[in-house]
């Protein structure tokens, strides 16, 4: 990569102007030409460094539930039960992590009682029983960002969010998710295709996409990243443990760690106290335990760990109102 490829993947991961020609807005800010922007963006896709282009749903505001589920699995079934698990359509992210809780995924369903059904199928068919569920009881921080330029991202202010409640959607408004969810095509109006399949005109799409944004529906509109062709080839789940009466605090003052993509409350279990986590990235896991080693001291956080990801079994985007009108 160039430092234009450096600067364009910096801006277009939170930053895509939502336009009928969404590119021609970002090459005017970037001072380049549409059609060179478009061929590098292009590019960048076909090779895998973009993941996809496009909205970043919540899954709550669309009314889904998810979880993280930290499963204890014999090392010689890890392969095998990893399979099992990235099989459900409900499943986006898939790790082995060095720890006695060796696997670890992400469930979203339509419902709590589908979420709890899934992850009872998966303890009989299993037969494996420690498959827990630990939620997020308060979000401090979801913003997955990689800075490529010299200038580094700001620090930046956090505060709990409050579990949104969850927006109705008419059957057109759900067919518009199901056209956009899996992402655009890099072209000069990569909104048509789904207008035309929609019925609607450009600039009706151009509207709902920005409604959404400002109700928190959409999360970003813009580049998901595949970090390790960034050369972030290093994350580590850091966990910590915090007494009740102060891990909101402590939760806020880890958000605004430009290393940290997500920080959440989460329920401790019995032999593994831990109630706050915080994703946090960097080239290396020697700068990422330097990273949360300079957290901890600088936040009085002393009871720590950090759970590498040994290998990655799965890793999607969750995929909305596939069934029913």
């Amino acid at each position: 990569m160039d430092d234009i490829d450096k600067r364009i993947l910096t801006t277009i991961q939170t930053d895509l102007p939502v336009e009928a020609r969404p590119f021609d807005a970002l090459a005017a800010r970037l001072g380049l030409a549409p059609e060179d922007l478009v061929a590098r963006v292009a590019r960048l896709v076909a090779d895998g460094t973009i993941r996809r282009l496009g909205p970043v749903f919540d899954s709550r505001r669309l009314g889904y539930v998810s979880t993280l589920v930290a499963g204890r699995i014999p090392p010689d079934r890890i392969e095998a039960v990893a399979a099992e698990v990235s099989r459900l359509p409900g499943v986006t992210h898939n790790y082995e992590r060095q720890h006695a809780l060796n696997l670890w995924f992400t469930l979203t369903a339509p419902s709590a009682a589908a979420l709890d059904e899934t992850l009872a199928a998966l303890r009989r068919e299993t037969g494996l029983r420690e498959f827990h569920s630990l939620p997020a009881l308060a979000v401090y921080k979801i913003r997955v960002h990689f800075d490529l330029t010299d200038e580094g991202p700001a620090a930046e202010s956090a505060a709990p969010q409050a579990g949104p409640t969850a927006t109705e959607f008419s059957a057109e408004q759900k067919e518009l998710v199901r056209l956009i969810q899996d992402g655009m095509a890099a072209e000069r109006e990569p909104l048509a295709a789904p207008a035309a399949r929609l019925g609607w005109p450009v600039e009706r799409i151009v509207e709902q996409i920005r409604a959404w944004l400002a109700a928190g529906v959409i999360r970003r509109f813009g580049a998901v990243v595949r970090h390790q062709k960034l050369g972030f080839g290093a994350n580590g789940m850091s966990v910590f443990r915090v007494a009740a009466e102060a891990v909101d605090e402590a939760g806020q003052r880890l958000a605004r760690y430009p290393e940290v993509s997500h920080c959440y409350r989460r329920p401790p279990l019995e032999g593994f106290p831990y109630n706050l986590f915080a994703m946090v990235h960097g080239r290396t896991e020697d700068e990422v335990r330097a990273t949360v080693a300079r957290m901890a001291a600088e936040t009085g956080l002393a009871d720590h760990a950090v759970l590498f990801s040994i290998r990655e079994f799965k890793k999607v985007s969750m995929r909305y109102f596939l069934e029913g009108p």
